[in-house]
């Protein structure tokens, strides 16, 4: 018995009867309250025998008002897992590019912190729903700890997150060849690289960067968590998490240049050189250790459940109706029912994101 967290998009209409059925039944949906309406009775039969095996996303649904095309097609697959990887390449790629960059060519409006800040919210938004919006192992790692992520897609993830940061940071130095020789090149990508000791702008050591790194990523990843939850404002949720990464960064750059992603150390360490690349151990183990504690407080606190006695939680507790998208935390244990036998349920559209 496994107990599963899946989101599903409410098709609209799908309280109607489909290709002329009548939709007489003599018996009672499950979670189903009497004299329901038939806006209830639809979201119970959404809810029926559905079963999530293998969540793989985080970020939070977009609601039904929002989406350009609230009714997907009929039979509508989820974006493949080669998608999803793809996703998550391209929006690390966009969330290092912005970041380093902004630190390399920085004006007086715009810092690095901003630019990593900018980057996020640029990549949740346009490539979230595809694959959740993770772009940083140590989120990645976070949600599979607390649950939100399967850890069968969470490797996929962190390969194809690592290759986005080095294909930024690439063509950065790229860039910089065509204007500067390899000797400046280097220095001006170490100076946005992260280091401790000789590489922190303020000589901090190895356990005080450890500490401060753990700290705010711990921090980021309970943002990013919280903000995704099912009860969560989806609409905000990317707003947040760009916010938080930007002010965390304000305060880890004096210490260690600001990392709380392995990837992005990893792009710009490969591309500065040797004295980087020796010490990028920590910026991979302080993170993840970050992404572990918040991953497991998220699961302990139990916030990937809707709050008792709320007024979905009476509907049998099948699933909660939230900001047009049902949440479903439903045990299944028992025979799935084809979902083309019922009208309500036939096209219903899963979000990957669950």
């Amino acid at each position: 018995m496994t107990e599963n967290v899946r989101t599903s998009a409410v098709r609209p209409g799908a309280e109607e009867p489909a290709h002329g059925s009548t939709g007489a039944s003599t018996g009672t949906l499950p979670g189903s309250r009497p004299g329901a309406g038939p806006e209830d009775r639809a979201d119970a039969a959404v809810l029926a025998g559905r079963r999530d095996s293998e969540p793989t996303g985080l970020a939070a649904p977009v609601p039904a008002a929002a989406r350009k095309d609230p009714a997907p097609a009929t039979g509508q697959d989820d974006p493949s897992a080669p998608a999803r990887w793809a996703a998550e390449f391209a929006g690390t790629a966009l969330l290092v590019f912005a970041g380093l960059g902004t630190g390399m060519f920085a004006t007086e409006v715009i810092d690095s912190a901003l630019g990593f800040g900018l980057g996020l919210l640029a990549a949740v938004v346009a490539f979230g729903h595809v694959s959740g919006g993770h772009f940083n192992p140590a989120v990645t790692l976070a949600a599979v700890v607390a649950g939100r992520t399967a850890p069968g897609s969470a490797i996929g993830y962190v390969v194809a997150q690592v290759l986005g940061a080095l294909t930024a940071a690439g063509v950065l130095w790229a860039v910089l060849m065509t204007l500067l020789d390899s000797a400046t090149t280097a220095q001006v990508i170490g100076g946005i690289s992260n280091g401790f000791g000789a590489n922190s702008a303020s000589q901090a050591g190895w356990t005080t960067v450890l500490l401060v790194e753990f700290v705010a990523t711990a921090l980021l990843a309970l943002v990013v968590l919280g903000s995704t939850a099912p009860r969560a404002n989806a609409v905000l949720a990317p707003v947040a998490m760009a916010a938080a990464l930007a002010f965390l960064l304000t305060v880890t750059a004096p210490f260690d240049g600001g990392s709380l992603n392995p990837a992005r150390s990893t792009g710009a360490a490969v591309v500065a050189g040797s004295s980087h690349l020796g010490q990028l151990w920590l910026f991979w183990v302080a993170p993840l250790l970050g992404g572990l504690v918040a991953g497991l407080a998220h699961r302990a606190a139990g916030l990937r459940r809707p709050r008792a006695g709320t007024a979905a939680d009476t509907a049998a507790h099948a699933g909660t109706v939230h900001a047009g998208t049902v949440h479903d935390d439903t045990v299944q244990d028992g025979t799935v029912q084809d979902p083309s036998a019922d009208p309500a349920r036939r096209g219903a559209h899963r979000d990957p994101s669950a």
